[in-house]
């Protein structure tokens, strides 16, 4: 009976101090999905300057990538097919 209540108790603490360690991972998870998820009006938050940046980047992506489509379609429709015509 004693090694079985000296086992219990080992094993109490054990999943105790589980039990803080999942807190504390908890916590810490919460405080990324705030930080990710801010709404916030401050003049400072690295989260909004990192997503600014991104957007900047993502934007200027997509007009080079417009207009290089519509440079490619001006090129292409200025071209004449000369392929089934007799010469």
């Amino acid at each position: 009976m004693k090694e079985l209540n000296n086992w219990l108790e080992n094993r109490v603490k054990k999943l105790e101090e589980e039990l803080e360690k999942s807190k504390l991972d908890f916590e810490n998870l919460d405080l990324i999905y705030k930080n990710y998820a801010c709404m916030c009006d401050s003049s400072f938050c690295e989260n909004c300057e990192s997503l600014e940046k991104k957007v900047h980047y993502l934007v200027k992506t997509v007009d080079r990538l417009t207009t290089g489509k519509s440079n490619f379609e001006n090129v292409l429709t200025s071209q004449n097919c000369v392929f089934g015509k007799q010469v």
